[in-house]
């Protein structure tokens, strides 16, 4: 009987850590796949089509994650409100390459309305609102600034802008394991 109650033990704590891992990687596709879009809408690219499409999976690939934690109403709401993110930030970088600046400043505020979104739907499933809300926007502040400086053709800049999303990601991807999990790693 102890032998199982240990075993059982083992197993809930490897499905924990797994979460860290899952959580990881969904991040940090969220960012790589969105620099190939960017990459790809600045160059004009025939790939852009086929990374944009990859892009959009990873909504659900993160909710995947988040699922059986906050169940199937929420992580479809935030589904929906990650994929309406991804797809504001192409439109972003399309209108800053066409150079129709009041456009993209008009996209940057909805992109920001949408972080506000995606923090408030956190915050119902038991995540700090305030806290989710000053990652999103740390967020959007240096994709937007990766995808200035490439637009500007400051590749070395954008690929140094790059490594600290990275970073930042996956810094988001353990604050969400540690508060579905209880575990910090």
């Amino acid at each position: 009987m102890l032998n199982n109650l240990f075993r059982g033990k083992i197993q809930e704590y490897v499905q924990k850590v797994q979460v860290f891992g899952d959580m990881r990687r969904a991040w940090s596709q969220h960012v790589w796949w969105t620099r190939e879009v960017i990459i790809g809408i600045a160059q004009g690219l025939p790939s852009t089509t086929a990374s944009v499409n990859k892009l959009l999976t990873n909504p659900a690939t993160m909710m995947a994650v988040f699922e059986p934690y906050i169940g199937r109403a929420s992580s479809a709401k935030l589904e929906s409100l990650f994929t309406t993110h991804l797809s504001m930030g192409g439109d972003i970088v399309t209108a800053s390459k066409a150079g129709d600046m009041t456009k993209a400043q008009e996209l940057t505020k909805q992109w920001y309305a949408n972080a506000d979104d995606i923090a408030r739907e956190f915050g119902k499933v038991g995540f700090n609102e305030e806290m989710v809300r000053q990652m999103m926007y740390s967020h959007l502040k240096m994709t937007l600034m990766e995808a200035s400086l490439y637009l500007q053709g400051k590749y070395p800049e954008s690929i140094v802008e790059f490594d600290k999303i990275q970073a930042e990601a996956e810094k988001m991807a353990d604050y969400f394991s540690q508060g579905l999990t209880g575990l910090t790693i």
